[in-house]
C-alpha cells in the first residue's frame, strides 16, 4: 500500500519501550514502509525507553493528572500501571478527536496487553485496533470487552527479535494497515434496529428480520451471551440504532446463577434515547457448562441438554426476582418502552409438549412485572409462543409506531 493509498493516515503504536523497544522499532519501520505514519507512545514504567518515543510515558501519565516519577519512586507498580493506562486512553482519544490517528496497534505480555487494550476499549467501533499479545490464546474477554479488538497471538514470547517474531509482527502490521485503508466511517444506509437473540430463541429474531426489512429497517443482532447485551446497550447510547427489539433476556438468569452468559454489566436494559420493545425470551432457563457449573441450589430442577451446555428450568421464585430486576431497570429508561409477553412459552424448550413448558411459573413473572412497572411502561400479552411469526410481527409494529412518534 502506497502513501497515496493510505491517504496520509497515522497509526498509534502503544508499547512498553523499556522492554519492547526493538519490537516497536520494527513495527514502526514496517508500517512506515506501508505508507502509514507511525506515532509511538511509550507506556513502559520499569526503565528508560530504548528508542525515542513520540509521546513519552511522563506525558501519558500527566494527561490523567498523575506524577509518574513520584509513583515510580514510591515503587507503586499498580499505581504506575493505572496512571499509564488512564493517561494513554485520554491521549489516544484526544489524538482521534483531532484527526491525528486512524488506527491503534499494541504489543506486549500481560501488562502491556492490559494497558493497550484499555486504550482500545475506550475508542469507538470501527477504528482499527490490533493487539499482538502473548496471552491472546487465553480467555481474552477482559481485554476485548465489547469492542472490535483484534487479538493477534504472538505464539512466541516478545523477548528478543527473531525472524519468527518479525513474521508475526509484520503480518499484524499489514492487517491493521489494510483495515485503515478501508476507513472507519459507517455507511449511511437503512436505519438500524438492534435485536437481542439466543440459540433457543433465534426463530423470533429471524422472523423479526423480515418484518423489519419490510418496513425499511436493517437488523443488527446481538447474541445474548453477556458481552452481546452490553455491546447492544453501547450501540443505543451512541445512537447507532433507531430502536431496540430486546427479545431475549436470558442473560439475566445466567447473571443471577453464574451461568454461561453471565457478566451483563450494570447498564443492561437501562440505556435510553431510542424506543425499545422488551420480551422475556429465554428467561425461562439458565444455561451452564463444565466451566460454568450449575449451583447446588438448582439441583433437582428440570434439565434440557442443548450442546455442551445444558439448561435448567427457572421456577416461580426466580420469575418473581427477574420481574423485579427487569421492572426496576425499565422504570429508569428515558425513552418509549413497551413490554410484549408471549403466553405460550419463551423459548424452544418452553412450549407445550417440551421439557420446560410451565405457563404458571411464567405468569408469576408477568404479574410481578405489572406490579413493579405500574403505569410507567405498558405490558401487553399475546396468546402465542415467542417463535410464532405473529409475535415478531407485533413486536415490529409496536417498535415502528414508537420510532415514527419519536421522529415527529
Amino acid at each position: 500500500m502506497s502513501s497515496e493509498e493510505s491517504g496520509g493516515k497515522s497509526l498509534l503504536i502503544i508499547a512498553t519501550l523499556d522492554t519492547k523497544g526493538e519490537h516497536a522499532a520494527y513495527v514502526r519501520d514496517c508500517v512506515r514502509s506501508l505508507g502509514v505514519k507511525p506515532i509511538l507512545m511509550d507506556v513502559g514504567i520499569l526503565g528508560d525507553p530504548s528508542i525515542p518515543p513520540d509521546i513519552t510515558k511522563e506525558e501519558v501519565a500527566s494527561a490523567a493528572g498523575y506524577d509518574l516519577k513520584g509513583l515510580i519512586k514510591s515503587r507503586d507498580r499498580a499505581g504506575c500501571v493505572r496512571a499509564i493506562a488512564e493517561g494513554a486512553a485520554i491521549v489516544a482519544n484526544r489524538l482521534l478527536e483531532d484527526g491525528r490517528i486512524h488506527g491503534v496497534f499494541g504489543m506486549g505480555g500481560g501488562t502491556g496487553t492490559s494497558i493497550a487494550t484499555r486504550v482500545m476499549r475506550s475508542l469507538p467501533f470501527g477504528l482499527p485496533k490490533v493487539m499482538v499479545s502473548t496471552v491472546a490464546s487465553r480467555d481474552v474477554r477482559e481485554f476485548v470487552g465489547t469492542k472490535d479488538v483484534v487479538m493477534f497471538h504472538s505464539v512466541a514470547d516478545l523477548l528478543g527479535l527473531n525472524e519468527f517474531i518479525k513474521l508475526i509482527l509484520g503480518q499484524a502490521c499489514r492487517a491493521v494497515c489494510g483495515m485503515m485503508q478501508r476507513g472507519t466511517e459507517l455507511s449511511k444506509g437503512k436505519p438500524m434496529v438492534a435485536v437481542s437473540a439466543y440459540g433457543a430463541n433465534s426463530a423470533c429474531a429471524l422472523h423479526a428480520q423480515s418484518f423489519l426489512e419490510a418496513k425499511g429497517y436493517e437488523m443488527v443482532a446481538f447474541h445474548a451471551n453477556g458481552c452481546g447485551g452490553m455491546a447492544m446497550e453501547e450501540f443505543v447510547e451512541q445512537r447507532l440504532v433507531v430502536g431496540v427489539l430486546d427479545l431475549t433476556l436470558h442473560e439475566i438468569a445466567d447473571e443471577m446463577f453464574g451461568g454461561y452468559s453471565k457478566g451483563i454489566g450494570p447498564m443492561r436494559l437501562e440505556a435510553g434515547g431510542v424506543p425499545r420493545v422488551v420480551a422475556p425470551g429465554g428467561l425461562d432457563n439458565a444455561a451452564f457448562t463444565p466451566s460454568c457449573p450449575m449451583p447446588d441450589r438448582l439441583k433437582g430442577r428440570k434439565v434440557c441438554h442443548y450442546d455442551v451446555r445444558f439448561c435448567v428450568r427457572m421456577g416461580p421464585q426466580e420469575m418473581r426476582a427477574f420481574a423485579r430486576i427487569v421492572g426496576e431497570k425499565l422504570r429508569k429508561v428515558k425513552a418509549p418502552t413497551h413490554v410484549l409477553i408471549p403466553r405460550r412459552g419463551w423459548s424452544e424448550f418452553d412450549r407445550e409438549g417440551r421439557e420446560f413448558f410451565d405457563p404458571q411459573a411464567d405468569q408469576v413473572f408477568v404479574d410481578e412485572l405489572k406490579k413493579v412497572l405500574g403505569d410507567a411502561v405498558p405490558v401487553e400479552e399475546m396468546d402465542v409462543h415467542i417463535s410464532d411469526p405473529a409475535f415478531a410481527r407485533r413486536a415490529v409494529e409496536i417498535l415502528d409506531e414508537m420510532i415514527i412518534l419519536v421522529r415527529k
